[in-house]
């Protein structure tokens, strides 16, 4: 089973994120991250080794499949990666 981290953006620099599992249960949540990197560490961090690969969905798109390790280690560069692919994604609505 695949883990899911979803972020949610609150206000200009206030994220929530939360961790759940197949069955759409969420075990984890933060409040009053300051930005989207923050949030995949914070989760990395509670997904820990025990899961490989986790769905990232942001602003209620999901965004696909991650190693545990890249979201956890190159946060920035997945940050960007999701923030491209959201404008993208509503540039073509």
């Amino acid at each position: 089973m695949q883990p899911a981290i979803e972020i949610t953006q609150r206000g200009e620099k206030d994220f929530v994120s939360c961790v759940g599992v197949g069955d759409g249960s969420r075990c984890y949540e933060s409040e009053g991250l300051c930005s989207i990197a923050e949030c995949l560490q914070d989760a990395a961090a509670v997904l820990g080794a025990e899961f490989s690969f986790a769905t990232v969905i942001f602003d209620r798109m999901t965004m696909g499949s991650y190693p545990v390790a890249t979201i956890e280690h190159r946060a920035l560069e997945v940050a960007d990666e999701l923030l491209t692919k959201t404008f993208g994604r509503r540039t073509m609505d």
